[in-house]
């Protein structure tokens, strides 16, 4: 392994200040050789070209692919965070690069940021890491426990461009569907049966208050108040219907269950 930088710094350490000098450039130089994860002088012009940002790593094109999913349908979650951290210690990122991996993740969250000819160069100049990152897009689309239309639409396009068929893409939704909805809560990934269940009575909830269980928080708040406003008894009282007949008060209080519920497993107040 021959270390470019680190020779480049005691050479011109050693010209300007003899073996002192020569000894703090090797330092120096050994020291951004691992922060740009430079092993050979071929990796020099890869590593220039993502530093002039004419080019993307690896690690870049992820974790702005993980911030634009995250936002994609609107909030980002605590379960999105932690699993982006996590996906720093899987890939050993140093605190620098963590740093840096943090920065890219807020980056990808703007929408005006265009990540498809990133993608595209990366996976055409890289094509054996194309499962690798759509595994990890497909880990943050459902750490959430839900597959927005926005998050979709954008894993199918990704997807095309990796080479990926519908087959392929089905898998890996499949692989982490036993994580959606318990990255928030810390719980144990529970039966087939017990997922499909609990999944029903969001659905379930979702309806009763008649709001996509994937739309944005302020959304499932006004559908919430619509809801409680429509079945107040002083308005129905208004609107000549008997509320003890009508069962205002079992459904108010279904459809204060129902919120609550989606509250809890969305995550915010």
């Amino acid at each position: 392994m021959l270390w470019p930088v680190t020779v480049v710094g005691a050479a011109l350490g050693g010209a300007i200040a003899g073996i002192p000098g020569g000894i703090f450039g090797a330092v120096l130089g050994h020291a951004l050789d691992r922060h740009w994860q430079l092993q050979r002088w071929s990796d020099l012009p890869r590593r220039w070209r993502e530093l002039s940002g004419r080019e993307a790593g690896f690690e870049q094109v992820l974790f702005l692919c993980l911030g634009r999913l995250a936002k994609a349908e609107g909030r980002v979650l605590p379960a999105h965070l932690q699993l982006a951290r996590d996906l720093m210690q899987q890939y050993r990122l140093d605190d620098g690069l963590r740093l840096q991996a943090m920065q890219w993740f807020n980056q990808g969250k703007i929408p005006n940021q265009r990540l498809t000819p990133l993608v595209r160069r990366l996976l055409k100049r890289e094509p054996e890491r194309a499962a690798e990152l759509l595994d990890c897009c497909w880990r943050m689309a459902l750490a959430d426990g839900v597959l927005g239309a926005q998050e979709r639409e954008l894993l199918d396009e990704w997807g095309g461009h990796a080479g990926l068929g519908r087959a392929e893409q089905q898998r890996m939704h499949q692989r982490h569907q036993s994580r959606a909805g318990y990255a928030q809560s810390g719980a144990k990934p529970q039966s087939g049966g017990a997922r499909t269940a609990s999944r029903d009575r969001l659905q379930e909830a979702a309806s009763l208050l008649e709001v996509d269980l994937s739309a944005p928080p302020e959304e499932i708040k006004r559908a919430y108040r619509r809801q409680l406003s429509r079945y107040h008894p002083d308005k129905l009282i208004a609107r000549g219907i008997d509320v003890g007949a009508n069962g205002a008060g079992e459904r108010i209080h279904r459809i204060q269950e129902a919120y609550e519920q989606i509250k809890r497993y969305r995550g915010f107040r």
